[in-house]
């Protein structure tokens, strides 16, 4: 794993060069490259030497910075759509590079966050990761061509997964039933109850095709969840019938993005709807295809990616902010005792500064080599074992509460400039969306903790108690503490849900344990690519009419009331 890790550090993505592009994207004075930095465990660590710029993967920076040069002035949903749509339509990165060059697909996301971590930057891995990501993931060969018909045409997807009743701090609860009907030889996808509906659907307005996540039943007898890929408007831009869709409302941030809420009403979808590279349905009867099982990891693969890029968003859109910030501390004019200074200067400042490029820095390398990891089970088609998935919720859990904090904490220190447009701290509601997307962090602490506990039940006590001899002894010790806690509830559902609000302070630390043994034990590894501060400021006007503006198709305008 090191060797690989070290290759792809070698060969990854330069973010500047001599180009003919607006050098303001492609290199700017506020670029910053990793110091050395000191590890907890004494380890040190630096970039390693950056390639040149004639790399494949810095003539994609150069293109895929051209293209959404534009993103800050389409500031409502129809504009925004179109520009994702000419995105989609360029081909600079292809739905299926998520599995043929992972390393492409994960900078993507970096270079957006580093012009700014908006709402485009929502909808884009809505569109690469959970909705095309979901096809590349779950279909079966044939279904996988639908992606090169769905790209030339820049036709755009959602991903309806979160219901009202079960959103993001639920888990993956699915309500919404999709049923086979034998003789006619086609689902019934249906909405059962108003708290089954799909909820803050990111794109569920402007989109026209879906992955719908429904409990599959076959003659009555449930299967659990499973993808189903559908259309929701037709060319017109009217809905299909049985769709009914509402806009969630204005935000406080990412007005640019569309988020709905989506019923179905005895929606028909043929046969070939069910994504069927691991399940199908033959002869009437539920088939497995593959010797890979249906269950939570397969279907919450494009969760798991997901986690991955926002935590790598949220980490550089916050480092971007300091870079922008130092900028201005710098030049910034103050007077101190012994005549002018900069705001730079000043210590409490200094330090925020120094602290939150230490912290910064060190989950960047933590979150870089677990995408190493990541990347050779998307390219070999393989689903990530239990650790992995335990080290990609770090990277997520991590991430957003380090960038969260170092944003807050330097927010304090520089005065009427953090309220001002244009200077990055406008964006800082993203980090709370970078918060519950794909998983709130306290679900995913929960599951790290649940986790630890199963490895509690597999060692028995003695097996524990041998380990708190051990490097992780204290998580080994607070692991059997709280598995005696929680022992007496046994499987009564109101003594289990007792136990656990009594013991939910002792449940977070665990989980913060494994956390940093997780940050502790993996050799850091940084982005292969310098980290470049391009933030641009959006536009402020919003277009408050843009429902009449939607547009589904080259040629086609005017979405049809939902």
């Amino acid at each position: 794993m090191l060797a690989t890790a070290r290759r792809l550090a070698l060969r990854g993505a330069a973010a500047g060069g001599g180009t003919s592009f607006s050098s303001s994207l492609l290199r700017s004075p506020h670029m910053h490259t990793l110091k050395l930095v000191t590890r907890r465990d004494g380890m040190r660590s630096s970039h390693l030497p950056r390639f040149m710029s004639s790399t494949p993967l810095s003539q994609f920076t150069e293109d895929f910075l051209a293209e959404v040069k534009d993103v800050p002035h389409a500031t409502d949903p129809a504009a925004s759509s179109q520009a994702l749509r000419s995105l989609v339509r360029s081909k600079v990165l292809k739905f299926t590079d998520m599995r043929d060059n992972p390393e492409k697909f994960f900078l993507a996301h970096r270079l957006l966050s580093t012009v700014g971590l908006g709402g485009f930057g929502i909808r884009f891995t809505v569109q690469f990761n959970l909705f095309s990501g979901s096809i590349v993931g779950l279909a079966g060969e044939e279904q996988l061509k639908m992606l090169d018909e769905v790209q030339e045409k820049g036709q755009l997807g959602c991903f309806l997964l979160t219901e009202m009743q079960a959103g993001v701090l639920s888990g993956l609860i699915v309500e919404t039933t999709c049923d086979w009907d034998e003789e006619k030889q086609e689902f019934v996808l249906h909405t059962p109850s108003d708290k089954a509906a799909k909820n803050w659907i990111s794109q569920g307005y402007t989109a026209e095709l879906g992955v719908v996540i429904a409990d599959l039943r076959i003659k009555g007898e449930s299967y659990g969840p499973h993808a189903f890929h559908m259309r929701l408007r037709d060319d017109d831009g009217n809905l299909m019938p049985g769709i009914r869709i509402d806009d969630m409302g204005t935000k406080t941030v990412a007005n640019d993005l569309d988020n709905a809420r989506v019923w179905f009403d005895n929606v028909k979808l043929p046969k070939d709807a069910l994504l069927n590279k691991f399940a199908d349905i033959k002869d009437g009867e539920y088939v497995q295809t593959t010797d890979e099982r249906m269950r939570i990891e397969v279907i919450g693969q494009r969760l798991l990616t997901g986690r991955m890029a926002i935590a790598e968003a949220a980490l550089l859109s916050a480092r971007c902010l300091h870079m922008r910030t130092e900028e201005y501390a710098k030049n910034k004019i103050c007077n101190g005792l012994n005549g002018e200074t900069s705001l730079a200067s000043m210590p409490q400042l200094a330090n925020v500064f120094k602290e939150s490029y230490a912290k910064l820095d060190e989950c960047i390398e933590f979150v870089s080599a677990v995408e190493a990891r990541l990347n050779e089970c998307l390219r070999n088609g393989t689903i990530p074992d239990a650790d992995l998935v335990d080290a990609i919720s770090v990277c997520k859990i991590k991430a957003i509460e380090v960038s969260i904090e170092r944003a807050h904490a330097l927010r304090l220190e520089v005065g009427s400039y953090a309220l001002m447009h244009k200077t990055g701290f406008e964006l800082m509601d993203m980090l709370l969306c970078c918060k519950f997307a794909e998983g709130d962090s306290r679900i995913l602490q929960m599951k790290l903790a649940r986790d630890r506990l199963k490895q509690v039940k597999k060692d028995g006590a003695m097996g524990t108690l041998g380990k708190a001899f051990g490097s992780d002894g204290k998580e080994a010790l607070a692991a059997l503490n709280l598995a005696r806690k929680l022992a007496p509830a046994g499987r009564d559902l109101a003594k289990m849900e007792k136990a656990f609000n009594d013991n939910w302070e002792d449940i977070y630390a665990l989980a913060d344990m494994v956390a940093d043994r997780h940050m502790r034990d993996q050799p850091p590894l940084p982005f292969s690519e310098d980290i470049v501060e391009r933030l641009m400021p959006a536009d402020v006007e919003y277009d408050h009419s843009w429902k009449s503006k939607v547009t589904v198709s080259e040629g086609k305008s005017g979405v049809a009331a939902a």
